[in-house]
């Protein structure tokens, strides 16, 4: 059995791009409704006739994002929502540096919890930590253009 590990990470080559591409565009008519139920897919080689195997409408999606990302050349990991990461991954996803995370542990701006002296932070709170800065950062652009409007300074 192959299990992927968060870390292990596998650049599309050119081939799996353009089968990535065909693929997401013939999944992609099974995405039109408001949900797809079940898919059945086979998957097999052309040294196997391999197996069909039911999917539910929500692996389909993810399935689809996965082969639309990996059709433009990225690489692509999944991690479960509920995963603990240590200070560097959460730092890498936040873009900024390992003491820049420190300090915003320090000062509460991110939830975490200790593992003997390493402190690790879910993968969950990152993600809503990243929703509420865009909301925010959104919020002060919108409210900068304003103020340069009122003062005639955006024409």
């Amino acid at each position: 059995m192959f299990v992927q590990t968060p870390n292990e990470v596998r650049t599309p080559t050119d081939q799996d791009t353009q089968v990535a591409r065909a693929s997401s565009k013939a999944l992609a008519s099974l995405l039109d409704g408001d949900g797809v139920g079940d898919a059945h897919i086979r998957f097999g080689t052309e040294a196997n006739p391999g197996t069909e195997i039911a999917l539910p409408d929500s692996a389909v999606r993810i399935l689809f994002s996965v082969l639309q990302e990996m059709a433009k050349g990225h690489s692509v990991t999944l991690i479960p929502v509920d995963t603990e990461l240590t200070t560097q991954q959460a730092a890498e996803l936040l873009r900024v540096s390992r003491p820049s995370l420190i300090k915003m542990l320090d000062e509460r701006k991110l939830p975490y919890r200790k593992v003997g002296a390493h402190r690790r932070v879910r993968y969950e709170d990152v993600l809503r930590y990243l929703d509420t800065e865009r909301a925010r950062r959104k919020k002060v652009m919108e409210e900068l253009v304003a103020e340069t409007e009122r003062l005639g300074l955006y024409e």
